[in-house]
């Protein structure tokens, strides 16, 4: 049996499965000799950590900028790991809706702190939501104006700025259109991005969020090759399933104080891994089908139209 064959072997049983309590490579080094001996060198052994580290099939996965290993789940980021009834006897299908939906609401809050008013797509009007999402329309559109804030503490249009868009010919609303993961692996990391950039593509920027902390350096490094290359931002915000899981509703968390949200905040540890390259254009006739096939974008359409009559925009 080759080196990397039995590394595969003992691993498992060395590594944590934690990447806060990762094990730094000349701890790990100790521990495998305990294993194997003294036939291999240090260069050779950690060669091999680094190799194996970026295999998804190995049980050995690098913390992303940082030292040491810890040991790479097999099974699904976004599976539900509990294997236990949620919230007094939810179905394991209702329970991931309602992370989802969690996970949605607590991305609309975070948006809204930074002025930028999210409408949602995925599972509005008749459409059943989708947790794996679709490949022709985002989870959710975020809308950013040039806004003001009155001496009534009301925010609204910036009549200037909005003024001066429409007589220089660009956009009046900044469209991004966001697609949500509650977790990646190397196993599936592909075509969640490429599904992202899909459903994001006729929008002038396209963002994909995952949910769970990004800690596996080989995942990271892959994601960050993607996104750079197709200009789609990435980022995480850091918590994981058990934690959503924990959290009151997607009711409950839309209709929390500003001070209640803190709480949840504090729970997110966000890492952007690449940042989003805004195209020229909203593509008109692409946006233009969807609103054909899509009641969710029709009432889209409609929502911005109210927003620029109303100068002011809108959380729906």
């Amino acid at each position: 049996m080759n080196l990397r064959e039995q590394l595969r072997n003992i691993l498992p049983d060395i590594l944590p499965d934690d990447p806060e309590e990762a094990i730094k490579g000349t701890e790990l080094i100790r521990l495998v000799r305990l294993r194997l001996g003294d036939d291999y060198s240090d260069a050779t052994l950690r060669y091999h950590f680094s190799i194996l580290s970026y295999d998804s099939t190995s049980p050995i996965a690098k913390v992303d900028q940082g030292q040491g290993y810890y040991q790479r789940l097999s099974k699904p980021a976004y599976s539900n790991g509990t294997g236990r009834f949620l919230f007094g006897g939810e179905a394991e299908g209702d329970a991931m809706q309602s992370r989802f939906l969690r996970l949605l609401t607590i991305y609309e809050r975070l948006c809204l702190l930074r002025s930028h008013y999210p409408f949602r797509l995925n599972g509005r009007t008749v459409a059943p939501l989708d947790e794996r999402g679709l490949w022709d329309i985002p989870d959710l559109i975020t809308a950013e104006w040039d806004l003001e804030t009155g001496a009534d503490e009301i925010t609204r249009f910036d009549s200037s700025m909005l003024d001066l868009r429409r007589h220089l010919g660009g956009p009046e609303v900044g469209l991004t259109g966001v697609q949500l993961k509650t977790g990646l692996t190397l196993d599936n990391y592909t075509g969640e991005f490429f599904q992202a950039l899909s459903a994001t593509r006729w929008a002038l920027q396209s963002e994909l969020v995952i949910a769970e902390p990004l800690n596996d350096e080989a995942l990271v490094d892959a994601l960050r090759s993607l996104g750079n290359q197709f200009g789609v931002g990435i980022s995480s915000l850091g918590i994981s399933t058990a934690q959503l899981d924990d959290l009151p509703s997607a009711t409950d968390l839309r209709s929390m104080s500003a001070a209640e949200f803190e709480v949840v905040q504090g729970k997110l540890r966000i890492q952007k891994i690449t940042v989003p390259a805004p195209r020229q254009r909203i593509d008109w006739t692409a946006l233009s089908a969807l609103r054909k096939k899509h009641e969710s974008v029709s009432e889209l359409v409609r929502w911005l139209s109210e927003c620029l009559v109303n100068r002011q925009p809108e959380w729906k």
